[in-house]
């Protein structure tokens, strides 16, 4: 009886040891992670490596799902942008995680979801005074402009829509009106030019590419994937942001 309560507790001891050193490894490579993963942060980001046991996943030296998320990025001219992303096998050999000389950190695939701030998409337009919001779960873009007849400026304002063509971020506006004023439907479209203008749109964070755009409550949202993706350690001399291998 007393042999058989030693080994349980050694078991249990064991079991315990072990499931402590999967996550001590774990927070480890979460830190180390961190640092290749810095830019366009400005600092380390959260990153959190998914997969139990992790230790299985440290001695094949891939790991197959790793969570990065942080905001405050400046990309471009737009700053306060946040970005969630999900890396797929990267490659990290645990001697080289314990001994801190890898310089390199391959992974396969990365999707990342960029929110930016539509504050910052309406400052970066063309359109003076342009605001856009997001109401009942559409995206209402406005502006003071010129009207033709009348001799002030005047809020138009419409439903709106960012989408991709050719290449370029353009804002469509629908549906247009002047608040307190009735318009005829040609005055309301001569002033569709000046509301469906390009906006620009920085290059992407990571060589992602551009998939899809969706309008949410806190920004517009930006989907996007790139493979093959090197990330570089900030003591390598070369530039060290995450380059798409060609």
């Amino acid at each position: 009886m007393l042999i058989a309560i030693v080994v349980l507790v050694v078991l249990v001891l064991l079991v315990l040891g072990l499931a402590l050193a999967d996550r001590i490894l774990a927070a480890l490579a979460e830190h180390k992670a961190s640092e290749y993963l810095a830019e366009p942060f400005g600092h380390p980001p959260t990153v959190r490596v998914h997969g139990a046991p992790f230790l299985t996943q440290a001695v094949r030296g891939r790991y197959r799902d790793v969570e990065v998320s942080g905001g405050g990025l400046q990309i471009g001219d737009i700053s306060g942008a946040t970005l969630n992303a999900r890396l797929s096998n990267i490659y990290l050999p645990a001697r080289e995680l314990l001994s801190g000389r890898a310089t390199e950190l391959p992974c396969e695939r990365v999707q990342g979801r960029l929110v930016l701030p539509y504050g910052e998409l309406a400052r970066v337009s063309r359109v003076p005074g342009l605001a856009l919001t997001y109401e009942h779960e559409r995206l209402v873009a406005s502006a003071s402009l010129p009207v033709p007849g009348i001799s002030q400026l005047a809020r138009v304002s419409g439903t709106a829509k960012l989408a991709v063509v050719d290449g370029a971020v353009w804002l469509r506006v629908s549906g247009l009106s002047v608040a307190g004023i009735s318009l005829t439907a040609l005055v309301l479209k001569q002033l569709m030019p000046r509301m469906n203008v390009p906006i620009p749109l920085p290059m992407l964070p990571w060589g992602l590419r551009l998939d899809e755009l969706q309008p949410g409550p806190s920004g517009l949202v930006v989907s996007g994937s790139a493979a093959a993706v090197v990330f570089r350690s900030p003591n390598d001399p070369r530039d060290w942001d995450g380059d798409p291998v060609s």
